[in-house]
């Protein structure tokens, strides 16, 4: 179910791959397409600087997956037409004793800043697009400027295909990353 939402909502990353067959403890890997930030603007009809606010994990309706919600209150909306806070959700999570993670999705904190590339899912709250890929944690340098962190670029258990290196973005001042996205969604308009 999981699968068909996301590719009904265009989704062109990898679907996630979690190998449990010839180990005991179990060997988890995602295999991601690499989506360079011309096709997140693209793909994403929701692009924000947003606060993590709070954050619930619950079971599936069969108990076979664990979500997390997380509700974030938007600073800047970039692109798109939403209210001042919006639900994400995302695969793993923790309720109880039991943990599920899925590797390449993005943790988030409650009080840290993102800039968020977001699709809607049926029930009316988003997911990220690309996993990891369209999440940008805002940290502060050693000087105190607002830098983006990309997840993606440490993420252990991840498989990036089709990514040249020379066209990543690394960590960056957000108002450089800001301004690069505002020219793509310039001259890109849907």
């Amino acid at each position: 179910m999981v699968r068909a939402e996301f590719f009904r909502a265009g989704f062109s990353v990898a679907v996630v791959i979690v190998l449990q067959l010839f180990s005991t403890s179990g060997l988890e890997a995602t295999v991601l397409r690499y989506l360079p930030l011309d096709r997140q603007c693209a793909e994403a009809r929701i692009i924000a600087v947003a606060r993590a606010e709070d954050q619930v994990s619950a079971w599936n309706p069969e108990k076979t997956r664990i979500y997390t919600e997380t509700r974030f209150t938007l600073e800047e909306v970039l692109k798109g037409k939403v209210s001042r806070s919006l639900t994400v959700r995302q695969l793993g999570g923790r309720v109880g004793d039991i943990a599920q993670s899925v590797a390449g999705s993005p943790v988030f904190v409650k009080g840290r800043r993102y800039v968020l590339f977001l699709a809607p899912l049926a029930d009316g709250k988003y997911r990220i697009v690309g996993f990891s890929q369209g999440c940008y944690p805002i940290i502060s340098d050693q000087e105190g400027k607002e830098r983006i962190s990309p997840q993606l670029s440490s993420a252990a258990g991840v498989h990036i295909v089709g990514r040249d290196k020379k066209v990543m973005i690394g960590s960056i001042s957000l108002q450089e990353f800001l301004a690069k996205v505002r020219l793509n969604l310039e001259n890109n308009p849907e």
